[in-house]
């Protein structure tokens, strides 16, 4: 086994199925009353509607510095400020890889889709092993595709459900003040058993920033098109609102701090 293979997280086949994407325009004033902010902060995330996506594999949890620090040793990234130097601490090895830009995000993807000999393990919502594709493509998941990941069918304001609990995820209620390790918050889990989607580190997606409801097709995942980008999730810092399913953050892709980082997707195909 390649020492890529054995640093690969697992992959979650998400299927094909009908979920509500964004929040109800009759939500927004109760959204501002117990998270703070504006009605109009809140429209972003509306209309809420309806979508059907194709199946899609993500990773069970954000990318790992160590993995990240294979692309830089190999010069197809820069190494994130965040590490002062060419390699990450070991105090930050097992943790998500922060401080890096959108682009810098999608080389990576293309680094490692270019990598031969890989092999990951792909498995279904209930733990059970799925063939992987022949080729692994890997790239940056879709806004749609985080958002259907995180809440699952049944419009959960949480990946848990619909009452935050601060032992579910790591955001500013619990003190934490880092990124947290794979495997910290179990209890978090979303419903198609993906980890860590709620707090933690702000995950880069695709998907421009463009209104609702989501198309696919209108130009918003164009990956040559310059404009702010969409992440995802919240970070430790932030407080409970930002870890909800539904909430959008956009920068501009050149942008990186310390609370940003990535998650890996792939097509199941």
């Amino acid at each position: 086994m390649s020492r890529l293979t054995e640093l690969l997280p697992v992959f979650i086949h998400i299927p094909s199925r009908p979920f509500r994407m964004g929040t109800p325009v009759s939500d927004i004033s109760d959204l501002a009353r117990h998270y703070g902010g504006t009605r109009e902060s809140y429209r972003e995330e509306t209309p809420q509607h309806e979508l059907t996506l194709p199946a899609f594999a993500i990773a069970q949890h954000p990318l790992s510095n160590t993995l990240y620090a294979c692309a830089v040793a190999d010069g197809a990234v820069p190494p994130p400020p965040a590490w002062h130097g060419t390699t990450p601490p070991d105090t930050l090895a097992a943790l998500p890889v922060t401080d890096i830009t959108w682009y810098e995000a999608m080389a990576f993807c293309a680094w490692l889709s270019q990598q031969s000999g890989l092999s990951l393990r792909l498995i279904d919502p209930n733990g059970q092993p799925v063939t992987p594709p022949p080729v692994l493509c890997f790239r940056l998941p879709t806004e749609a595709e985080w958002e259907h990941a995180a809440r699952g069918t049944d419009d959960r304001r949480f990946p848990w459900g619909e009452t935050f609990h601060p032992d579910y995820a790591n955001t500013r209620e619990g003190g934490r003040s880092a990124p947290n390790p794979p495997g910290t918050y179990p209890a978090g889990r979303s419903p198609y058993g993906v980890e860590d989607m709620a707090g933690n580190v702000w995950e880069w997606t695709a998907s421009l920033d463009r209104e609702y409801p989501y198309r696919p097709d209108d130009g918003r995942e164009d990956p040559t098109a310059t404009g702010r980008r969409i992440l995802r999730g919240g970070c430790y810092a932030n407080p409970q609102g930002y870890a909800r399913c539904a909430c959008r953050f956009r920068l501009q892709p050149t942008m990186h701090n310390q609370f940003l980082g990535m998650r890996l997707a792939l097509d199941p195909e």
